[in-house]
């Protein structure tokens, strides 16, 4: 690699060549990619596991190759992406933050939520992005633990994101208002007390605004949920970008 490259352009280079499988496979793939983490682990590094597949979505391209190259480019993120079930339980086991986004049936096994649970209580880091904070009722307490609510349905096209928490760190760097164009999922709080709203999009067929990127209240761990995220307009766009990498760094503490 060239020596006049700065570090953040080197991180994004790597990056970008650890995504190319990744962006040749299906929207829908459960494929495994072979990602691993760096051994040994270094002093400083964050282990970042992108956890992702199912409908609607181009999983592999945005969630594990976008994202993958967004989170790559802090250097001291260690990032490995899999849609696969099994490549995915593997990996926690060395993770320090899961990033996931899925809504594929294999996610909803006993496996993976055991998984999941483990994971939070070990006082590991949770993101969920999107598809994630939909209505998964039927996965057994995920919704009522992870997300706090459920997502029932959505819009779509050219809304704004209002910043309500300016002091959270997820929010920080991030501007007051910003445009999107992505899915306005229609997010409703199931338990108040359990989630503190960070940002709120704007009304989608109602009068109130919709809440869009929050915090769950959990005794073991901590968790950001962000609703935003169908495609490259959403992945692409500064603001989320800002606060994926807010979310990674303060779940895991930093």
């Amino acid at each position: 690699m060239k020596p006049y490259l700065t570090k953040i352009t080197r991180a994004v280079l790597c990056a970008a060549a650890l995504c190319q499988p990744l962006l040749a496979q299906a929207p829908d793939s459960t494929e495994p990619m072979g990602q691993k983490f760096a051994e040994p682990k270094a002093a400083k590094a964050l282990r970042v596991l992108l956890v992702g597949s199912g409908s609607s979505h181009d999983f592999p391209k945005y969630f594990l190759g976008t994202d993958a190259v967004t989170l790559k480019a802090v250097p001291t993120f260690d990032v490995a992406a899999t849609p696969n079930l099994e490549e995915a339980l593997a990996l926690l086991e060395k993770a320090d933050v899961l990033v996931f986004s899925g809504n594929h049936d294999q996610y909803g096994k006993d496996e993976f939520q055991d998984a999941l649970n483990k994971f939070a209580d070990a006082r590991k880091g949770i993101v969920l992005l999107h598809a994630a904070t939909w209505d998964h009722s039927g996965w057994k307490g995920y919704n009522e633990r992870f997300v706090g609510g459920k997502t029932p349905s959505h819009g779509k096209g050219d809304f704004e994101v209002t910043v309500k928490d300016t002091k959270s760190p997820v929010t920080k760097g991030v501007p007051a208002t910003f445009k999107i164009y992505d899915e306005n999922y229609r997010f409703e709080i199931g338990n108040k007390t359990k989630v503190d709203v960070c940002c709120y999009n704007a009304p989608d067929g109602g009068k109130d605004p919709l809440p869009s990127v929050w915090t769950v209240k959990d005794k073991k761990t901590r968790i950001v949920c962000i609703t935003l995220g169908h495609d490259d307009k959403a992945h692409d766009n500064a603001a989320y970008k800002t606060l994926l990498v807010n979310s990674v760094n303060w779940v895991a503490g930093r």
